[in-house]
């Protein structure tokens, strides 16, 4: 079993980034959303996007992989960029090696079908998602998989976050292997 974090909206505070580079308040207030996305294709967008330190918090980012961490084999499981699958997915790995959060690299997925990975391969057990898109965490849910659905910027990690990993962790130790 795996814990996968996204990136994203989980630890890397994209949304602040894309609207400061949009000049707006927020990310919503984006007349065009999909041209300021193109825009990013074939930069170093991913390099530059900061933690998390909402609530006066520090490294609240920081906190939140090494809890991951602390619960055995855990990796990052993150969308590229559409239409710069290569250079975006390269920026990212630097932004993890950067901030130190960087897993063991057969951990480190860069994929649009994240559910392919909601279950172990060698043990048939579910894999854990943290991840900010419902989307995301309802297609691992029907594959298989358990998806926390988390955003840094909202949600708490001690009331929260925490709490659901161990809950998702206690599902998973209860499982059934398909294989064996």
């Amino acid at each position: 079993m795996t814990i996968y974090l996204d990136m994203d909206g989980v630890i890397a505070d994209f949304f602040s980034e894309f609207a400061k580079r949009n000049n707006v308040e927020h990310w919503k207030s984006i007349k065009d959303k999909e041209k300021a996305l193109v825009d990013l294709r074939y930069t170093d967008y991913f390099y530059q996007i900061d933690c998390f330190e909402p609530w006066n918090i520090p490294n609240n980012s920081q906190r939140v992989v090494d809890f991951v961490k602390s619960k055995g084999d855990w990796g990052i499981c993150s969308s590229p960029l559409r239409g710069d699958e290569y250079n975006s997915a390269y920026w990212k790995r630097l932004w993890l090696e950067k901030w130190d959060f960087m897993p063991e690299v057969g951990n480190c997925i860069f994929t649009h079908n994240k559910h392919h990975y909601a279950i172990n391969k060698l043990t048939g057990k579910p894999n854990i998602l943290v991840d900010d898109k419902i989307r995301n965490i309802a297609a691992w849910d029907k594959a298989g998989g358990i998806g926390i659905r988390f955003q840094n910027d909202e949600d708490d990690i001690e009331t929260y976050l925490f709490p659901k990993i161990e809950e998702a962790l206690e599902t998973v130790g209860q499982h059934n292997s398909i294989y064996f």
